[in-house]
């Protein structure tokens, strides 16, 4: 009874209330994660026998060999195939370009589709493909193009109508989010499109099911057929690679909630040591009138039990709302359905509150159970806190939760030091900062000298502060520039008339037509690039097999066929790095040349239709990929690609009014597929717009730890404010004086922090501009704005209303008491 007693009486006094909240966030914070990713991995999972459509496949730039289908049959064994491709599609008064596949009519088989008659439905099964003449269109497409079921959409040379809304293709899930919408037509269908011309970029699957036997057998016969590139691919081959990335992911999220977690135990810590502070000669006083060690331990485990129950239960729930916030941001991009959410995740939660409680709380509260009744008559005798203790426990529980989050130890470890090295610099700048401060106000008003000069008084909670709320206002800050500033920073530094569309899969006989209407509306195009496919197979000789690891990433010269074109000395010799330009051997882009070591006299083999050629490394090129012109990995001698029929490719500039002329003249050619680059780059907008608010969730419940944490720190303080407010105030200073020096104090603690904030926040950004986007840096002026008055205005906010006893208890309470 007496622990419920001290429970009840604690709650409303406020250390344990902080406790508890703090407990809350944690779990919420790593629960709704947990319980988020969760839903994307067992998605996966519950696909697994699906991801492919089949038991096996094999994936090729070109047609299968009839022989395969023929000795398919011969072992029972079912086969299927697909074929897909980007492609404009026409309907209502749009275009769009697409990423169609055309399947056969026993696809899939294994799983089957998901589609649906209403618009972003979540689908109803079905074990068939569109019927000759109709096509399944996503959600999405339908939007872009404003179709309806029913009505008629264009690819290529044919005409479809619109029978279905695609919800999943069950070979299509190899990622959660995709840019290009997606289409499905029949593969009797594909042949009158006319779309897949010499050179065009296709992708053939040959899959298959049966028995695991005849499975077996039929691979140990298909295996010495494989071409260049090609493999077999199984369902759990696939899985595992879609696991580990989800796997990264929730690591990194999970890393992002350990800062709400972190301050989240600074906040428990900070509540735990006032309540042993206020409470020691409490219990010393029990133990003089007969209460036993096991007595008083009794008492504090039952208060933690209680607190963690509850924090556990409350948090979960709160957990539980924020995975389906996060799940409704992002449910726009998401390619996938995702199941409801396994309540079994929680343990994530409840294991990171039970860790918290005994790494941040449980060395402070063992203070009441050692306490000696001595510490009664003589308040020196209770034993000192063991600093050392505390810091090491909470250090030592809080990598064992990042272990737990990531699955190892590395990154934890390299987290911990980032955060050492950060709050060593932080701590230096701030104790400068508030020392000069302290010196500036000794000429200004009595609030301002009384407000400055508390800053260094309390230096060691006031630099814990300001690295809470730097460390949060820069995250902000960088979310905010991420979002809002880097692709239009990058978009501005683009020259005025920089090509903003792609025009490719164009005929011989369709360039002349394209070309005249641009030079008759004076449209800025470029000259155009004849484009082959081709693979590179060998480096001196040596298969690429044989030089990379497939279970790595591969190098882009090697990992997929290439569009490959040639050139003339006159155009390229100016972008020659090493070498010469000409027309003897192969010219490769510098970059790539240095991924794979390759030098001047190097040999490469290219496979071109079923054709080995090669070719000595005779120059190496510097290519601007930020010109939007049609650039490539490998420059071949004219003399060995004209042999070869190929398709052309141009870009363009179209502002606002010439476009749409563009689009309706462009509908005479159908088979020609364009990329509208300002499109792209909108969608990737959306996208990390999206994916922000998702991050900004766990963002506020960073900030929400933060004011924890400094009101926790100002409640470690009151006793030490209350007096000196009571002090100031019988000394004759008004009541303002007092609030003025607060407002001080907190306003400048949190201008300071978000001053720090901006200046990381635009070095990270530098980095990311500089190292990442490789473009030129800009200054990012509006974040210097808004971090120091953020960080003003939060700080101040949350620090006067947690100090708000100082000015409302009348000073005579505070002398009495004392």
């Amino acid at each position: 009874m007496i622990a419920w007693r001290l429970l009840w009486r604690e709650a409303k006094t406020g250390d344990l209330l902080t406790l508890f909240l703090a407990l809350v966030l944690s779990v919420a914070t790593v629960s709704g994660i947990g319980l988020f990713v969760d839903r994307l991995q067992t998605s996966f999972t519950n696909q697994s026998a699906t991801l492919l459509g089949a038991d096996r496949s094999v994936r090729a730039d070109e047609p299968f060999a009839s022989e395969w289908y023929q000795q398919a049959q011969q072992q029972n064994l079912q086969t299927a195939t697909t074929v897909g491709f980007s492609s404009m599609v026409f309907g209502g008064q749009g275009l769009q370009l697409a990423q169609v596949t055309a399947a056969s009519n026993n696809y899939p088989l294994r799983g089957e589709y998901l589609v649906d008659n209403q618009l972003f439905g979540t689908g109803i099964s079905s074990n068939e493909g569109p019927n000759v003449g109709e096509v399944w269109i996503s959600s999405r497409l339908a939007s872009l193009l404003s179709v309806s079921l029913g009505e008629t959409v264009r690819i290529g040379e044919a005409e479809f109508t619109v029978s279905r809304y695609l919800v999943r293709d069950p070979g299509a899930t190899s990622s959660a989010f995709a840019i290009a919408p997606r289409a499905v037509i029949n593969l009797d269908d594909l042949a009158k499109t006319e779309v897949i011309i010499p050179g065009s970029r296709v992708r053939y699957a040959f899959l298959f099911s049966g028995e695991p036997d005849n499975l077996t057998s039929f691979e140990q016969w298909l295996t010495p057929q494989l071409g260049e590139g090609q493999r077999i691919r199984t369902p759990i081959q696939r899985g595992e690679r879609i696991g580990d990335t989800v796997g990264r992911a929730e690591s990194f999220l999970l890393l992002a909630g350990a800062l709400a977690v972190i301050m989240s135990g600074v906040a428990m810590a900070l509540a735990s040591s006032r309540y042993v502070k206020r409470h020691l000669i409490q219990f010393a006083v029990m133990k003089t009138i007969g209460a036993t060690p096991n007595k008083i331990a009794a008492i504090v485990l039952l208060q933690l039990a209680v607190i963690l129950v509850a924090g556990i239960l409350v948090g979960s729930a709160l957990g539980y709302g924020v995975q389906h916030i996060i799940s409704q941001v992002l449910q726009s991009l998401m390619s996938i359905a995702l199941p409801a959410p396994s309540l079994m995740k929680l343990w994530l939660g409840a294991a990171t509150a039970f860790i918290s409680l005994v790494a941040f709380c449980l060395p402070l509260l063992i203070r009441l159970i050692q306490v000696t009744p001595l510490a009664v008559l003589q308040p020196s005798a209770a034993l000192p806190p063991r600093v050392a203790v505390t810091y090491l426990t909470g250090i030592g529980g809080l990598f064992t939760l990042m272990v737990i989050y990531t699955g190892g130890w590395l990154m934890p470890l390299v987290m911990l030091v980032g955060i050492g090295i950060t709050s060593l610099v932080v701590g230096l700048l701030g104790r400068f900062c508030f020392r000069l401060l302290r010196r500036a106000g000794q000429n200004m008003s009595t609030g301002w000298q009384i407000g400055l000069a508390a800053l260094p008084r309390r230096m060691l909670s006031n630099l814990f502060q300001l690295l809470v709320f730097t460390l949060i206002i820069m995250l902000a800050l960088i979310l905010y520039g991420v979002q809002n500033n880097l692709i239009a920073d990058w978009q501005r530094q683009l020259p005025e008339g920089t090509p903003n569309h792609y025009l490719f899969n164009v005929l011989e006989n369709q360039k002349d037509g394209i070309q005249s209407y641009a030079q008759d509306n004076e449209l800025a195009m470029s000259e155009w690039f004849p484009m082959i496919r081709g693979r590179v197979t060998h480096l001196n000789g040596t298969p690429v097999a044989e030089l990379f690891d497939e279970s790595k990433d591969e190098p882009e010269l090697v990992e997929r066929e290439l569009n490959l074109t040639w050139s003339t000395p006159e155009r390229e010799q100016q972008n020659v790095v090493a070498g010469e330009f000409d027309n003897i051997g192969v010219s490769v882009e510098q970059e790539a040349a240095n991924e794979v070591g390759l030098e001047i006299g190097d040999e490469m083999t290219v496979s071109l239709g079923g054709l080995d050629y090669t070719l000595p490394v005779t120059s190496i090129r510097k290519v601007d990929w930020e010109s939007m012109q049609p650039n490539f990995y490998l420059m071949l001698p004219a003399s060995v690609l004209e042999e070869f029929q190929a398709n052309f490719v141009s870009s363009i500039f179209l502002d606002a009014e010439s476009a749409p002329p563009f689009y309706r003249f462009m509908a005479n050619y159908p088979t020609v597929s364009m990329l509208n680059i300002g499109e792209l780059l909108r969608q990737v907008q959306d996208i990390v717009a999206q994916v922000g608010q998702a991050i900004q969730l766990v963002l506020i419940f960073i900030l929400a730890s933060g004011a924890l944490v400094l009101s926790a720190s100002v409640r470690t303080t009151l006793d030490e404010r209350l007096e000196e407010g009571a002090l100031l105030r019988t000394l004759g200073a008004r009541k303002q004086i007092v609030r003025q020096s607060m407002l001080i104090e907190f306003g400048v603690l949190g201008g300071l922090a978000g001053l720090l904030g901006a200046f990381g926040a635009e070095l990270a950004l530098y980095g990311v501009q500089k190292f990442i986007f490789n473009m030129e840096t800009s200054f990012h002026g509006v974040i210097w704005l808004v971090g120091p008055v953020a960080g003003l205005v939060i700080v101040t906010t949350i620090g006067i209303f947690a100090a708000r006893a100082v000015i409302s208890v009348p000073p005579i309470r505070i002398l009495r008491a004392n």
